[in-house]
């Protein structure tokens, strides 16, 4: 689906860190009232995904968003709370070196993000979590114009449906992200024989 933008941009990695966005209780738990069908479609990837990485190189930092709480724009558009018991992380605790919480679809905005990533000279986001055309690809835009470069894990990644899901690539791909599954981005972070 994105030969053409994989021809023009491959994976390269650089300084990277990876982003988890949003794989928590309210996104992943069957009972809550945000639940993404197929979201454990790619939470098994999520963590397989954590696991290699952090056997490959554990200086690679793991960095996790929880959406919690709210904000007017956020409540006015979706008429709902993120309370503490959605906002718990639905991936193993051990495979998160940082947890960030935040209101909004922008990792960036009103948090840490950008000052911890600059302390630990990182000047890549490989992203994963949910959902893909707002959390997800509002993060990867803000990162673009802050100079990071972006990786997207096509397999890491969810929505409500492929269509938002593949749309939202599609946009990535055409202006300011490379698409990669998470067997390419593995292969590129492993250590050369």
């Amino acid at each position: 689906m994105f030969y053409l933008e994989k021809e023009k941009h491959k994976v390269r990695i650089d300084k990277p860190a990876i982003l988890v966005i949003d794989v928590q209780n309210y996104f992943f738990h069957k009972n809550s009232p945000s639940y993404l069908r197929g979201s454990e479609r790619i939470l098994e990837n999520v963590v397989e995904f954590l696991r290699t990485v952090k056997s490959i190189n554990n200086d690679i930092p793991i960095i996790a968003t929880v959406h919690k709480g709210w904000n007017d724009n956020m409540y006015n558009w979706w008429g709902n709370v993120v309370t503490e018991q959605w906002a718990l992380p639905f991936v193993p605790e051990e495979l998160i070196d940082v947890l960030i919480e935040k209101s909004t679809y922008d990792a960036f905005y009103n948090t840490p993000l950008d000052e911890l990533l600059k302390s630990k000279a990182v000047d890549q986001l490989i992203i994963t979590g949910v959902m893909t055309h707002l959390c997800c690809e509002t993060t990867a835009r803000s990162g673009f114009v802050r100079g990071y470069k972006i990786v997207m894990v096509e397999d890491c990644l969810w929505d409500k449906d492929e269509w938002y899901h593949y749309a939202s690539l599609k946009n990535i791909a055409h202006g300011f992200g490379v698409i990669a599954s998470k067997d390419e981005v593995l292969q590129v972070l492993k250590p050369k024989e």
